[in-house]
């Protein structure tokens, strides 16, 4: 009971304006043209460093800590506020995929990368666990100064992001050098899709699919995402809970 009570105060007491900012940037991003699926997500990522960063100038965790609660209990909501927020970007992603891949409104595909589709969720859910491992496992430590474990684990969400993106970044390019050779966008597609499953080109132009008989086939991308996305708050909550008990206020 303690823990969903403080949950309820983390949303009105320490939810500041820059969160509400950071979801309008979301949903703004995935309508521009040919630009990273991935960016707009990771400034949720922003809204959970200035709500540890916030915490300086209010002293909200000093104030929580000293409610007749158990600091496990603090780390318990400040989690579930934090996983409200990354999650955030899933209903988002649905409603503008769903409308950016209408073909009747006549949506550009994104040339920059990925499109918004069932394996886009799956990749953006194993960023986020990857950045909650590095942050939220090492921000308790001392939590009242969050931003270079922040710089640290946005370097490897950007790695991480590489690594995800490159695929579709080379089939794009491969694709790009077909049709400059006098094939149709049909045959230089058939042409990729003869390749190994293995060949980057060819991993990258599954995850381009955006019917629905392939977003169905992407489904184990978004499962394994899933999964690695709730491990991670299990797992660093357990880094987090041990450290935050030794923490001196």
């Amino acid at each position: 009971m303690n823990t969903m009570k403080l949950f309820k105060k983390e949303l009105k007491l320490e939810a500041n304006m820059s969160m509400y900012i950071w979801f309008f940037c979301v949903i703004g991003f995935y309508f521009i043209p040919s630009y990273p699926v991935y960016i707009g997500p990771y400034y949720l990522t922003l809204s959970v460093m200035m709500t540890f960063a916030l915490n300086q100038v209010s002293n909200g965790m000093l104030y929580t800590v000293l409610l007749p609660v158990r600091k496990i209990d603090t780390v318990k909501a400040r989690f579930l506020y934090c996983a409200f927020i990354e999650s955030s970007f899933i209903p988002f992603a649905i409603i503008a995929g769903i409308i950016r891949n209408s073909e009747a409104l006549g949506f550009p595909a994104n040339n920059a990368g990925i499109g918004i589709n069932v394996a886009y969720i799956g990749l953006e859910l194993i960023l986020l666990a990857v950045f909650n491992l590095i942050y939220l496992g090492r921000v308790y430590k001392d939590p009242l100064k969050p931003g270079l474990k922040f710089l640290f684990a946005s370097i490897v969400y950007f790695l991480f992001y590489v690594l995800c993106e490159l695929p579709v970044w080379i089939y794009n390019g491969k694709m790009k050098a077909f049709v400059g050779d006098g094939l149709s966008d049909v045959d230089a597609a058939m042409k990729i899709n003869s390749l190994p499953w293995f060949d980057p080109s060819r991993i990258g132009q599954f995850l381009k699919l955006t019917d629905f008989s392939g977003q169905l086939s992407q489904l184990p991308i978004l499962i394994v995402g899933l999964l690695f996305f709730v491990l991670s708050f299990f797992i660093a909550f357990r880094f987090a809970s041990r450290q935050f008990e030794k923490y001196d206020m």
